[in-house]
């Protein structure tokens, strides 16, 4: 049976899983618009880029290519504004650009991340990554060092995404034990979710509200560590210890009824690897020469619990 997850925090697999969805008890649905959000005690971080681009490129410890960065004033419905901010790139001149933050401390257990995004249908074929990245470096780096194809992280590194991967969204996940290609050599991106029927088509021009949940494992040599992802309020899928049933194959989960269970997370094999950095990222890479793409983001919320959807 799945995890059913209770209201202190326990799990239950006598029953199937249920999806968190819009109108469940949230953190958002305490702060309509987000008002005040930043306030709340289980709030990690938040980031509306409403006071301006001087104020807002001061808060991030890297910021790449801001001259491409403007502020755009279509925000995410249930967002009193007045700002998105808007990252663009010119094919054969720059590859987008970023914004990078530490926190050097880190947050150990579970943390959740909701933020809202839009890709615009005119980066329909262009897109390479796209997302808010976060997760941790041991020890913290005060900027991005995302080393593609590298395996044995354990003690050193994760990473996690939901962004466009073939065609829809998925996750792109680096971790300790994470499958390497069909030749053991090379170790990219793990996808949890295309195997899925629950796998989500991109929606080109409209705001999505991402929300991610990683339980980092505790000790570290245990696979009891876990990762939810929902788009718009909607879980797209669940993974812990026992949970579900399904088959990893050269870094892609399937899922399957009579597969085995997942096996669980072991993301560190190292206390000190804990979450300690957000990456907004836009790196377009494929675009023709002068041809301009682009990408908006808005309404951060870092936590400790289920935020949630913007309440309106």
């Amino acid at each position: 049976m799945l995890c059913l997850l209770l209201p202190g925090g326990g799990c239950s697999r006598s029953q199937p899983m249920k999806a968190l969805t819009v109108g469940q008890p949230s953190l958002a649905n305490a702060y309509p618009n987000d008002t005040g959000i930043e306030n709340d005690p289980d709030v990690l971080y938040v980031e509306k880029f409403d006071d301006g681009m001087a104020n807002i490129l001061s808060r991030y410890d890297n910021v790449s290519n801001a001259a491409s960065m403007s502020l755009d004033m279509d925000v995410p419905p249930g967002s009193l504004g007045p700002n998105s901010i808007k990252m663009t790139n010119i094919g054969g001149n720059n590859t987008g650009g970023h914004l990078y933050k530490s926190f050097p401390a880190g947050f150990d257990s579970t943390v959740y991340i909701r933020y809202y995004v839009k890709y615009p249908s005119v980066s329909n074929g262009f897109v390479h990554h796209q997302a808010l990245w976060f997760g941790g470096y041991n020890p913290a780096s005060a900027y991005p060092n995302p080393q593609a194809g590298v395996c044995g992280l354990g003690n050193s590194r994760l990473s996690l995404s939901y962004e466009p991967v073939n065609g829809k969204m998925g996750t792109y996940l680096y971790w300790g034990d994470m499958q390497s290609d069909p030749g053991g050599n090379n170790c990219w991106g793990n996808d949890m979710i295309n195997g899925s029927s629950s796998a989500k088509n991109i929606a080109w021009d409209e705001w999505i509200c991402v929300e991610v949940m990683i339980k980092l494992n505790n000790p570290v040599n245990a696979n009891n560590g876990e990762l939810r992802v929902w788009q718009d309020g909607v879980e797209i899928g669940y993974w812990g210890s026992g949970f579900p049933k399904g088959r990893m194959t050269y870094g892609k989960f399937t899922s399957n009824p009579g597969d085995p269970t997942f096996q669980g997370f072991r993301w560190r094999t190292d206390p000190d690897l804990k979450v300690n950095y957000i990456w907004f990222e836009f790196y377009d890479d494929t675009s023709p020469a002068n041809v301009s793409h682009y990408i908006k983001f808005d309404n951060l919320v870092m936590a400790k619990k289920y935020i949630g959807p913007l309440k309106k």
